[in-house]
């Protein structure tokens, strides 16, 4: 009982929320093309389901652990460990799985999953640990920042783009926070981070000249389209043209849940990347406003607690699961509003994709423990 008083429902309350929307918004921009395929209207809603109570125990027996046992050292190797060889499997396309062109997942014994997402995670609790002193620099500062750069290049020759962006934005941001008071160390970390990643393009560059071009030309491809999608709506930007007549026919209040007109074989990718879309059509702008709302209240009040929070590790923690929320958020809505070029991020909690919500929901769980301790004022673990 006691630790339900200590729940911070300003964590999972939108949490919650959100989860639902989701489950409701996959359902409905799914069905559609199941039901054409002869498949059942409810097989991807059935999964996510499960998944979703899955990742529901997983919170509950996160919040319900020892706070010190996430904390250790061996917690974050082990991540670190997984995510560098799945990366390196995907590459070397060991289990790798080819989807729309790209080979971003892995599929053992028939459970597939995306090494970039448990990457973030594992990085999170890898560089907290390392900076969980502010009173002076680790003393092997170049193993994290070598750890960061190969692993930022990895999900870079996916090729994802917007995966390494993410990678290198969070490392970057949870350094500068824990290196503040040591300017000297802020640059030191800042300019080996550069000086990196630096010499990683020289390499590539000099080692084959058609290297890059053959990486990068589909990216060339979408921010050529994304200027103007309608200059060719039945090629290449098909998918952002009908993106934006979802966004157009929603209206204010929607069209109704289930009445949405561009996921009848418009949108292929309906119940994922441009889920946000079909919200917008069925809901209206209302309701997607309240969705981006509940998003961004989680940030900030991770970014709250980051702040309040005495234990720099648990801090850093708190503040890496606020940025990986708001990168995937602003990622994605900025791909289905045509500012970038559709990335394959999904939209925290509403996208489909078992092991993405199921990390996520991790995260919230550890979240929600730090916020019991600091609650009970034991945060001197």
């Amino acid at each position: 009982m006691r630790r339900v008083k200590q729940l911070d429902w300003f964590l999972l309350l939108p949490y919650l929320i959100l989860s639902v929307i989701g489950l409701l918004e996959i359902y409905s921009a799914s069905s559609y093309h199941l039901i054409a395929s002869d498949r059942a209207a409810t097989s991807l809603l059935i999964k996510q389901f499960i998944f979703m109570l899955l990742s529901w125990i997983v919170i509950g027996v996160t919040y319900s652990m020892k706070l010190r046992y996430f904390l250790q050292y061996r917690i974050a190797k082990i991540g670190i460990f997984l995510s560098l060889v799945t990366l390196v499997m995907v590459k070397i396309g060991l289990f790798a799985v080819t989807v729309n062109g790209a080979q971003r997942w892995l599929s053992i014994f028939g459970f597939q999953f995306q090494p970039a997402e448990l990457a973030n995670l594992a990085l999170i609790l890898y560089l907290a640990y390392i900076f969980r002193s502010s009173t002076q620099l680790p003393k092997y500062v170049i193993r994290p920042l070598l750890v960061v750069a190969v692993m930022a290049i990895l999900v870079l020759f996916q090729p994802k783009i917007a995966g390494a962006f993410m990678i290198l934005f969070i490392a970057s941001m949870m350094c500068w926070a824990a290196l503040l008071p040591l300017k000297k160390g802020a640059i030191l970390a800042g300019g080996a981070v550069g000086g990196i990643l630096l010499l990683a393009l020289l390499v590539m560059v000099l080692g084959s000249h058609d290297l890059l071009p053959s990486i990068f030309a589909h990216a060339y491809d979408r921010i050529a389209i994304v200027r103007n999608p309608f200059l060719d709506e039945h090629g290449s930007g098909y998918q952002m043209a009908n993106s934006y007549y979802a966004l157009y026919n929603g209206g204010l209040f929607g069209r109704g849940i289930g009445n949405s007109i561009t996921k009848k074989g418009y949108l292929p990718e309906s119940e994922t990347d441009f889920i946000f879309s079909i919200l917008t059509e069925e809901l209206g702008l209302f309701v997607a406003l309240a969705v981006i709302f509940l998003l961004f209240i989680l940030c900030l009040r991770l970014f709250q607690l980051a702040t309040k929070t005495a234990n720099q590790q648990a801090a850093l923690i708190l503040l890496g699961i606020g940025l990986l929320i708001f990168s995937q958020t602003c990622i994605n809505l900025a791909s289905i509003l045509g500012f970038i070029p559709m990335t394959g991020v999904p939209l925290p909690f509403i996208s489909y994709g078992g092991t993405s919500y199921l990390i996520l929901s991790f995260a919230i769980g550890l979240s929600l423990n730090i916020s019991a301790n600091q609650k009970r004022g034991d945060l001197d673990v």
